[in-house]
């Protein structure tokens, strides 16, 4: 295993933990002399399927239960469970906890912390010192570069690239951190793998569809401090970069808009992908500018999804740069105090969102932004059509029947002008045939993490733009940007 200096001996200690642990669990219990004793113990990674705790002890009394407690990463949760075991004069067993659901998932390369409680029939108990393992991807033989509280796995002869994107991290923190005011000590660790079958099969359980359609170049997982990217793509070192940026924020402000988020990440980029000053000059000069500030998530079209990242980066560097970074310090750690945005922006600022993006408009020569009157935002009533009695489509109507009362005209009937309730039928999904049950689930619920839809390569938060999509969208651009320069 290639080690750097700093944490050497963290992970030196850590890497034993992968193998049986002979007698070096000895804990704490009520008395001096408590007679459970401990043969032999380990935690092992089994990714994807999970990881397996597993344990043997002994004592003078027989043991009654086992149990382990451990925490992922940086969270503070703690989650337990029982080992099954076979009772005895030595007591052993093991416990497999699943991570490959999407709710339970956890991305390779977190650190693991746990504990054993065993109790005997007495009750007497013996809680072994807390001890670290890495839950690292169980398919490759993995080694790593680390530095300061960056590491970085690999598996190959790509230690070089390894080392570029460990750099690349350290680089956006050393900037960006005093920036945000976010912290920078804590560890992040990176997995990288070489190609997209790797990556795909290391990602959370996902869509089928999605898995088939689009390339994830990386995927930050902020309460973990763990960062998947993909090493062998053309712009592994900017996926990087721009990933841990949103580590980097989640630990500054906690939940932050989307363009805001965005346009950090991509400020922070030590190594952007696509030329965003150009989408920027054409959206300026056709007029198509976003309301910035006002979007929720990025737009669909690959035109304006481009525009959105080159206007948001473009008022995070006015934001930074024109107005002060202490500015951009205070706004993070106000929303990380519980102010919404709007709360954050009045009193950093001294100006609404509006005002915000009105003044950067001014810096960049744009028109300013007019919000919408709320009551033009309502929709327009429109009459209930009048439907015929027992009837949803036009009837014909048939000659009268002598003696029979005379047919009104449809210029002598009533309107009605009261609401008709309609009522839709829908499936029981419940009642349908058998095999419907059996089916995979398409889509699953996310993890939380923090990928995003960044156009430097393709990447829900993953990455949710492919990059055929992005390049039909910058060649759209440069293409209109081209007329325009002719006319």
């Amino acid at each position: 295993m290639h080690l750097r200096s700093r944490g050497f001996l963290f992970r030196v200690f850590a890497g034993l933990l992968a193998v049986p642990l002979l007698l070096l669990m000895g804990g704490t219990s009520s008395g001096e002399g408590h007679s459970i004793r401990i043969l032999s113990s380990s935690a092992t990674s089994e990714f994807p399927t999970g990881m397996r705790f597993a344990l043997e002890a002994t004592g003078d009394r027989p043991i009654e239960s086992i149990k382990v407690t451990y925490n992922v990463g940086l969270q503070s949760i703690s989650v337990y469970d029982y080992l099954k075991f076979e009772s005895g004069e030595i007591a052993g067993g093991d416990l497999l906890v699943r991570t490959n659901t999407s709710a339970r998932y956890i991305p390779p390369g977190s650190i693991v912390t746990y504990r054993f409680e065993i109790e005997d029939s007495e009750g007497e108990k013996m809680v072994t010192e807390p001890r670290q393992f890495v839950f690292d991807d169980a398919r490759f033989d993995w080694e790593e570069v680390s530095s300061g509280p960056v590491s970085v796995l690999y598996h190959g002869p790509v230690q070089k690239r390894a080392e570029t994107i460990r750099d690349a991290i350290l680089s956006t923190l050393d900037t960006m951190g005093p920036i945000l005011g976010a912290d920078t000590e804590p560890p992040i660790r990176v997995t990288m793998y070489n190609n997209v079958k790797e990556m795909i099969d290391a990602l959370p359980p996902n869509s089928a569809t999605i898995r088939r359609e689009l390339i994830t170049e990386g995927q930050a997982f902020s309460n973990y401090g763990v960062l998947l990217v993909l090493g062998g793509g053309r712009l592994s070192t900017g996926t990087a970069s721009h990933e841990v940026m949103h580590i980097l924020t989640d630990r500054a402000a906690g939940n932050i808009p989307r363009w805001l988020d965005e346009g950090l990440a991509e400020y922070g980029n030590v190594a952007p992908g696509f030329s965003y000053s150009i989408a920027l000059e054409f959206a300026i000069e056709t007029d198509r500018l976003l309301p910035i500030t006002a979007q929720v998530v990025p737009p669909g079209d690959p035109e304006d999804a481009i525009i959105f990242y080159a206007q948001a980066r473009s008022i995070v560097r006015f934001m930074v740069d024109g107005l002060g970074p202490d500015k951009m310090r205070e706004l993070m750690a106000r929303m990380k105090a519980g102010m919404n945005i709007d709360r954050a922006i009045r009193a950093v600022y001294d100006i609404d969102r509006s005002g915000l993006e009105n003044e950067w408009r001014r810096a960049v020569r744009a028109p300013e932004y007019t919000p919408p009157e709320v009551a033009s935002l309502l929709p327009t009533r429109i009459p209930l059509p009048t439907v015929l009695l027992y009837s949803l489509t036009p009837q014909a109507r048939s000659a009268p029947i002598v003696g029979s009362a005379p047919t009104p005209t449809p210029e002598a009937e009533e309107i009605v002008t009261e609401p008709i309730e309609v009522v839709v039928l829908a499936t029981d999904v419940s009642k349908e045939p058998k095999e419907a049950e059996e089916q995979p689930k398409e889509a699953e619920e996310e993890p939380s993490g923090g990928g995003c839809n960044a156009p430097r390569s393709n990447g829900p938060r993953a990455m949710d733009l492919s990059a055929v999509f992005l390049a039909v969208g910058l060649a759209g651009l440069g293409a209109r940007r081209r007329l325009l320069g002719r006319g």
